[in-house]
Parts: C-alpha cells; sequence; structure tokens
C-alpha cells in the first residue's frame, strides 16, 4: 500500500513538472510571437521623410515605375540598389530595389510624388554623392525649369538629372520590363 502511495506522488509530481514545462514553453512562445508581431506591424519607427513613412509592407493603391538616369560631370553614376530601405526592416513609398535606376512607387495612397522627395528619402538611407549644387532636370529627354520639389515622377517618366556639365546625350525613353 506504502509503494502505491509513492508512486502516486511520484506520478503527481512528474505530472506537475510536465505542467510547468508546458506553461513556460506557453510563456516563451507568446513573448517571441509579441515581437515578432511588433516588428513586422506595418509602421516603423524611422522618422516620415517629407510626409513619406517607412512601412514594413509594400502598398499597391498607387504602384507606380520611373527610371532615374544621373550625371554628375557628364559622368554617368549608378543609382543605388537599396535607397528607401532601412535595415530590411522598413521600406519608404518612394524605394529602389536593385541598382537598375527603377525608381518604385508603391504608396497606401494616390497622390504625386516629387524628384525632391525621392532626393531627401536618398540623402537620408544611402549616400547621395553631391551637396550643394543646383540639378538640371530632364523628364523623357525634355530640359524642364521645374525644381526637384515640383518636377513631379509619373508613371514610366525616363528623369535624368544633371549636376555640372550636360553630357552630349540625353535620354528620353527606358524600356520598363512588360507589365510594369
Amino acid at each position: 500500500m506504502r509503494k502505491i502511495k509513492e508512486e502516486k506522488i511520484n506520478s503527481k509530481k512528474k505530472n506537475n513538472k510536465i505542467i510547468a514545462l508546458l506553461v513556460i514553453i506557453g510563456i516563451v512562445t507568446g513573448i517571441v510571437y509579441i515581437s515578432y508581431r511588433s516588428d513586422n506591424t506595418s509602421s516603423s519607427t524611422a522618422a516620415t521623410i517629407d510626409g513619406i513613412e517607412c512601412n514594413t509592407n509594400e502598398f499597391a493603391t498607387l504602384h507606380i515605375h520611373a527610371h532615374l538616369d544621373f550625371y554628375v560631370n557628364g559622368n554617368h553614376l549608378t543609382v543605388p540598389e537599396r535607397i528607401g530601405i532601412v535595415n530590411n526592416k522598413c521600406l519608404y513609398w518612394l524605394h529602389t530595389h536593385d541598382s537598375s535606376g527603377v525608381i518604385h512607387i508603391e504608396s497606401p495612397k494616390s497622390q504625386e510624388f516629387t524628384l525632391g522627395q525621392f532626393i531627401d528619402i536618398w540623402k537620408a538611407t544611402g549616400d547621395f554623392p553631391i551637396y550643394g549644387a543646383t540639378a538640371k532636370i530632364f523628364v523623357n529627354g525634355q530640359s524642364v525649369k521645374t525644381g526637384l520639389n515640383d518636377t513631379t515622377i509619373n508613371k514610366h517618366d525616363e528623369i535624368t538629372l544633371v549636376y555640372g556639365n550636360v553630357p552630349p546625350a540625353i535620354p528620353s525613353f527606358y524600356q520598363f520590363d512588360p507589365g510594369v
């Protein structure tokens, strides 16, 4: 009889240990889940730039692409990849994925965006190659008299920014991938 009581007590102790272990696993799982959800919400702690947020997801309300060529003293510079993408945590509504020069605009609302906004995002999230100079702006091969903050970015625009000497030929067209 005593042996049966001892077995019941030992069995209860084992059950209590299992229950305690399951409770701890549940608490740890809850903490991990909450941490994951807080890192993957639609907004982030990155600063809003010119009214443009850095979000953890892309939006499709307004989804267009334009292309940017960039010249300094007649030399073509590559537009860097990942402008507007912050440490794989968030991306601004205006950003680049690769070094092709394609600007992606993926916004939760329909509105006009400007070249100045893109340049401000570039300056905040990358290494902008020139400061203190005024750019000459060309859209689809034509010189425009607007400044960076007044030059809107439209679907499939070929935008050329020139600092210093103007190159002999200004691009007027970019071949976007089909369906873009």
